[in-house]
C-alpha cells in the first residue's frame, strides 16, 4: 500500500468513525499489512452507577440512547512497528420525564481521534510490546451543561505495556495490557487494563474480554452521574467472530458495564466487519 493510500484510509477513519471497546493485542502487523474494522454500536440505558458503586435510576427518570459508528485501523509501518488509529461518530439522545412533560437533548458528531504507535520488542514464546499515543478531540463545544458530551474536549496522552501468547498447538491465545493515561484539563489521571482470551473453532473465534479504568481522583457524589469525569469502570465483553474468507470477517460483541463509580450502566451491542491483509 502506497503512503498516499495510508493517509486516505486515515482521513476516511476520522470522517466516518467511532472508537470501539476492543483490545488491539500485543502483536504488530507486518510491513505493509493492515487490519481495518468498521463497526456500529447501540446502547439504551436508564441506569447509572453512583459514587458509591450502586446501580441507580438516572436522574429525572432519564433514558440515554447512544448509536455510534466506528473505524479502527492497524497499519504496519515496519515489521515490528504498527500505527493504530480509531475515531468516532456518535448520535446521542437524553430523555427526561417531568411533571410538566418530557425534555429531550440530542447531539451528533465526532468524538476523540485516537492514534498511537505500537512497537513489538520481544518475540519469543510470548510477545511484548510498548505503545504510546493519545486522544485528540474532534468536538470542541464547551457547553458544560450538556448531558450528552461527545468527548472531554481535552487532549489525553497514554502509554501501555502489552503482552500476548499463542497457545499453539491448541487453537487459542491470551493477550493483555496495562497502561497510564495523563488527562488534560481538570480531569484526574487514570490507569487502565485489559485482558482477552480466544479460541478458534473452525471458521469461528469465540473470545472473552475484560477491561477497566481506575481514576487517581475521587468519585465525588453529585446531583447526577455524567458521561465524562473522574470515574471507575469495569467492563466485561463476550464476543464471536466468523471468518467469511481469509481476508474478511464479521464480529458481534456484547459490552456490559459490570461495576464502577460515577459512570453510566448498560449493555452495548457492537456489530463489525473487518478486512485484513
Amino acid at each position: 500500500m502506497r503512503q498516499s493510500s495510508v493517509f486516505s484510509v486515515l482521513i476516511v477513519a476520522t470522517i466516518l468513525s467511532t472508537s470501539t471497546q476492543a483490545l488491539a493485542g500485543a502483536w504488530t502487523q507486518k510491513k505493509g499489512g493492515y487490519y481495518l474494522k468498521i463497526a456500529g454500536g447501540y446502547l439504551n440505558s436508564k441506569d447509572d452507577i453512583d459514587a458509591g458503586g450502586s446501580r441507580v435510576q438516572k436522574a429525572g427518570l432519564g433514558e440515554l440512547r447512544d448509536v455510534n459508528y466506528s473505524i479502527y485501523l492497524e497499519y504496519g509501518l515496519m515489521d515490528r512497528l504498527t500505527l493504530v488509529a480509531s475515531a468516532p461518530y456518535k448520535r446521542m439522545k437524553d430523555t427526561r420525564t417531568f411533571v410538566t412533560g418530557k425534555a429531550f437533548e440530542k447531539r451528533s458528531g465526532f468524538g476523540d481521534l485516537e492514534m498511537r504507535l505500537r512497537w513489538q520488542g520481544i518475540q519469543k514464546s510470548y510477545v511484548a510490546s510498548l505503545a504510546f499515543g493519545g486522544k485528540l478531540p474532534m468536538w470542541y463545544d464547551k457547553d458544560l451543561g450538556t448531558r450528552v458530551p461527545l468527548s472531554s474536549t481535552e487532549v489525553d496522552l497514554d502509554g501501555r505495556l502489552l503482552l500476548g501468547k499463542s497457545l499453539h498447538p491448541f487453537p487459542g491465545y491470551l493477550t493483555g495490557e496495562f497502561g497510564y493515561r495523563y488527562r488534560g484539563g481538570t480531569f484526574s489521571n487514570e490507569m487502565f487494563y485489559g485482558a482477552e482470551a480466544g479460541v478458534t473453532m473452525g471458521k469461528f473465534l469465540v473470545k472473552g474480554f475484560i477491561s477497566g479504568i481506575h481514576t487517581f481522583g475521587e468519585c465525588v457524589t453529585t446531583a447526577e452521574v455524567g458521561l465524562i469525569g473522574d470515574q471507575n469502570v469495569l467492563k466485561i465483553s463476550p464476543g464471536l467472530i466468523y471468518n467469511l474468507s481469509p481476508k474478511l470477517e464479521i464480529g458481534l460483541d456484547l459490552i456490559r458495564v459490570a461495576s464502577g463509580c460515577n459512570t453510566g450502566a448498560g449493555n452495548t451491542l457492537l456489530l463489525g466487519f473487518a478486512y485484513k491483509r
